[in-house]
């Protein structure tokens, strides 16, 4: 009876080991009118430079257009959540009603990153 019980435990222990854990990811998000920017990076950041780059085109897009009206909020998500496999973190996602127009990700500059980021909200705005 008791060897049944351990054999039991073992397996469950063994079997909950198996099953993929979904982790946390860091967004930064900003919303307009017509469209939404996400910012997804892993909370234990491997690859700071690459969380960088994508942090410094973001930033640097809103100071050269002047979004003053776009304010920037932090939170935290599960990956499961987000539609963004882990293995393309850091991304940056831009959305239309709740559609994914742009999804960025990748090992890039920050210039290249501001420059996908421009093209896709210049056509979400064409679009409007």
């Amino acid at each position: 009876m008791t060897y049944s019980r351990i054999t039991s435990l073992i397996l469950i222990i063994l079997l909950a080991g198996c099953i993929p854990q979904s982790d946390n990811v860091e967004v930064l998000q900003a919303h307009s009118d017509s469209y939404a920017v996400y910012l997804y990076t892993e909370l234990d950041n491997n690859h700071p430079s690459e969380a960088d780059n994508y942090l410094t085109a973001l930033l640097d897009w809103k100071m050269k257009h002047d979004h003053k009206s776009l304010s920037f909020e932090q939170s935290e998500a599960n990956t499961g959540q987000i539609g963004v496999d882990e293995d393309q973190l850091p991304a940056l996602v831009v959305k239309k009603d709740g559609k994914v127009i742009e999804l960025i990700s990748g090992d890039s500059g920050s210039q290249d990153i501001m420059n996908k980021l421009e093209n896709s909200i210049t056509v979400t705005n064409k679009n409007s």
